[in-house]
């Protein structure tokens, strides 16, 4: 990243965007330059990933705050913005989204216009990192950046030698070694903790404060001061076989300290917990991030849950089931349907199997119209497993995009196999 680059004046770059306040090029250098985002990113920025409210650009693998600025011409942008289109940088001939090349061109002309010949789109974002690490310490420029710590090391470690350079490389939370390290602990003292923080979402200082008459086994719940928590069979059978193997004299807290015996705080807990985590591959993994992976786990489970029953499920439906807001549901929904745990079709999400996903949805109905030579929207809402409403638009666009024709209320292949004519 760092061979042949150019930083650009800090001076210069703002009396430029003065001049380029609402207009495309202003938008993509603000993007490059004030958001550090790449142009791939910026080509594929959404509506849905600009949080005004919240100030944040919501990324695919990282949040970023948005600058007063860069809020201000994507609101003028949004306000003036002709076009019907889910895209932030959409072209202003052409009204559509851009290529990456057309966005490098953009900003290299105007760039070049403005007094800075050689500085390129990369520069920009490159210029950005380093001013997050004269600014924030190193955990902050690289949480915004989108790069690995190795990554971030490699390219600007002679950059700022006074700062405190990063040792390992960060990983992300995995819970397949998750549960490699819950197998190993058991119904240990860390392997009890998270279990609970995993599975039932039990607080820190509820864990070190459990003692063992609020554990019903009977019942099959923790009394805690928040009310009831019903024990997943997991933790009710690891709790089981701790209880068993309690000395007379041991301290009724469920949670001891393995060699004194004696109850822990929770920094004892963490420590210890942290060391089981480090052991087994998650350094930078915490009991908070544990519990949050759980309830996210949970929610999951409700919403496929509610699409099972409901048959399809949307945006509103998730924020009115978990009270988020509609950027925090649209990318609930992008995370399911990345897992392939979701297939979109439009704005609505399906199980997969239940219905075409949207890039088949072409394979499958060509492959139909060659054999059968036409189709009614219902044959086609039919073999797509969706409404016909939604079947409707889906064939309005492949008659706009020029593959299918319409005569009446039937639809054909646009271009015809030499032994089938139109009827």
């Amino acid at each position: 990243m760092g061979n042949g680059a150019r930083r650009p004046d800090e001076l210069n770059m703002r009396q430029l965007l003065g001049r380029h306040r609402e207009d495309l090029p202003g938008l993509i250098l603000r993007l490059a330059w004030l958001q550090g985002l790449s142009r791939e990113e910026i080509v594929s920025l959404k509506w849905a990933q600009v949080d005004f409210q919240e100030g944040s650009l919501f990324l695919e693998d990282r949040t970023v705050p948005l600058e007063e600025e860069t809020a201000a011409c994507l609101t003028a942008r949004q306000e003036h913005e002709e076009a019907d289109s889910p895209y932030v940088v959409v072209s202003d001939k052409f009204h559509r989204p851009m290529r990456p090349e057309s966005v490098s061109r953009i900003a290299r002309n105007t760039l070049n216009e403005e007094g800075m010949p050689g500085v390129q789109l990369k520069d920009l974002r490159r210029d950005y990192f380093l001013r997050q690490l004269e600014r924030h310490d190193w955990t902050y420029a690289v949480r915004v950046s989108g790069l690995s710590v190795s990554t971030f090391q490699a390219c600007f470690a002679g950059e700022m030698p006074h700062k405190k350079r990063p040792v390992q490389a960060e990983r992300q939370f995995d819970e397949f070694r998750l549960w490699q390290i819950l197998q190993r602990e058991d119904c240990s003292t860390v392997g009890l903790a998270l279990w609970m923080s995993w599975q039932m979402g039990v607080q820190g200082k509820d864990l070190v404060a459990l003692t063992w008459d609020q554990v019903d086994l009977e019942a099959g719940v923790l009394r805690l001061p928040e009310g009831d928590a019903p024990l997943t069979n997991a933790v009710r059978r690891l709790l089981e076989k701790a209880r068993q193997a309690r000395a007379p004299e041991d301290d009724p807290h469920v949670l001891l300290s393995p060699q004194s015996r004696r109850p822990m705080d929770l920094a004892r807990l963490s420590k210890l917990v942290q060391t089981a985590l480090i052991r087994g591959g998650l350094e930078q993994v915490t009991l908070r991030d544990i519990r949050a992976a759980g309830e996210r786990r949970e929610d999951d489970r409700t919403l496929l849950e509610w699409t099972r029953v409901r048959g399809s499920i949307t945006r509103r439906d998730v924020m009115d089931l978990l009270d988020l807001s509609d950027t925090a549901a649209y990318f609930r929904l992008h995370r399911l349907a990345e897992r392939r745990e979701l297939e979109q079709v439009g704005k609505k999400y399906y199980l997969p199997g239940t219905v075409v996903p949207e890039d088949k949805q072409w394979e499958v109905i060509s492959g139909y119209l060659r054999e059968a030579g036409f189709a009614y929207c219902q044959d086609i809402a039919e073999l797509l497993h969706i409404s016909k409403r939604k079947t409707a638009g889906v064939l309005r666009r492949m008659v706009r995009d020029g593959r299918l024709l319409q005569f009446e209320k039937r639809y054909y292949l646009a271009r015809q196999p030499e032994q089938t004519q139109v009827q």
